[in-house]
């Protein structure tokens, strides 16, 4: 079997959960008989959707400072990623600031954020099940000089070697200054985003602002006749998708090597009268996450795997739903913190049996 090519992502990956078995949950043909062998999907791939501020370097934070900062209008995507790196209690703060004379609207449209924890995996996983369930939005008004809190007001304490992460969507009708920042758990935040200075990143450069996070992936349509296996590849290396920016703290080049942060559309439909199952694969290692599908007119959020996490050796699969014969939608997903890429989706007949591996 082909293996994991490119960058080998370090950074969001740190903690790794046990493949525990439960019961009731069925993985079918993989691991015991393999990964199928398929033929590789074809897909247009669009960019669009809000500007992504990425905040992951430092990732294990041994200092006070700021993590990340930049300013943007309209629409944003905020995706932060810190472990406390001290041996003492600090504070993770997410600052919004109108610098402007003008009074800025600014809403939180969807927010997905879990820690402080021990365990990476599952933080990862549960900040995405609050960011793709339904939510009501959250409305600011900031007068000039005027800030706004993202993280309960005024920031969440982390203690010793413990996680936070989460995705904040955000609209702003005028430019905001978005900071991240930990500092001493007493600090004043509005006085430290002030006077602290700019963290250097650490040895994987993950951070930076990306003009476009949502990625639309219509896949050409599935011919069931020929009751053939199809896969697509995404969030590799070799495929071209990772987005590329800017740190805005220094100036240089950036890119998102995961593309943490960006969401994924996989627009699909079946031509035929055969009935298939869309599975997902975990092809670079362990993986915890949450996707939603969305056919015949319903909404649902799934659980990748429903046990804590899977894909030890890059070769196990989950069946995320049966297909009927001429049906159409799509698979939302975003690549989880602390979780392994790059990921297959399969599109697999219901009847599927494996004869062999795929080399």
């Amino acid at each position: 079997m082909k293996k994991f090519l490119g960058n080998l992502l370090a950074a969001c990956m740190c903690g790794f959960l046990v493949n525990v078995p439960m019961t009731g949950f069925t993985q079918a043909v993989w691991p015991e008989q393999g990964v199928p062998d398929y033929q590789e999907l074809r897909a247009k791939v669009k960019a669009e959707g809000p500007k992504l501020l990425f905040s992951d370097s430092p990732e294990m934070v041994y200092e006070t400072g700021i993590l990340y900062r930049d300013t943007l209008q309209g629409e944003g995507r905020l995706f932060f990623h810190h472990v406390n790196g001290t041996s003492k209690l600090k504070k993770l703060a997410i600052i919004v600031k109108n610098n402007r004379l003008r009074p800025v609207n600014f809403t939180v449209t969807r927010s997905g954020i879990d820690g402080p924890s021990h365990d990476y995996q599952a933080v990862g996983k549960k900040s995405q099940e609050y960011y793709f369930d339904e939510q009501k939005p959250q409305y600011y008004t900031l007068g000039f000089g005027q800030t706004a809190e993202l993280l309960g007001g005024e920031g969440t304490l982390v203690t010793t070697n413990k996680l936070l992460t989460g995705t904040i969507d955000f609209t702003s009708d005028r430019p905001v200054e978005v900071t991240v920042l930990m500092c001493e758990p007493r600090a004043d935040i509005e006085l430290f985003a002030e006077l602290a200075q700019i963290l250097p990143q650490d040895e994987h450069p993950l951070r930076g602002t990306f003009a476009k996070s949502d990625l639309k992936i219509k896949v050409h349509t599935i011919d069931t006749k020929a009751g053939e296996n199809h896969a697509l590849l995404m969030a590799d290396s070799t495929t071209g998708e990772y987005l590329r920016g800017t740190d805005a703290t220094t100036g240089l080049p950036a890119e998102n090597y995961g593309n943490y942060g960006v969401v994924y559309n996989v627009d699909y439909k079946l031509k035929g009268d055969k009935p298939y199952e869309l599975w997902l694969n975990p092809w670079g290692g362990m993986y915890a996450g949450v996707g939603v599908l969305e056919q015949g007119g319903e909404r649902k959020l799934i659980d990748i795997p429903d046990i804590p996490a899977f894909g030890k050796l890059g070769e196990e699969g989950f069946r995320i739903a049966r297909l009927e014969p001429g049906s159409e939608g799509r698979f939302t997903w975003s690549p989880p913190g602390a979780s392994n890429l790059p990921i297959r989706l399969f599109w697999l007949p219901a009847d599927y049996q494996a004869p062999h591996l795929h080399d």
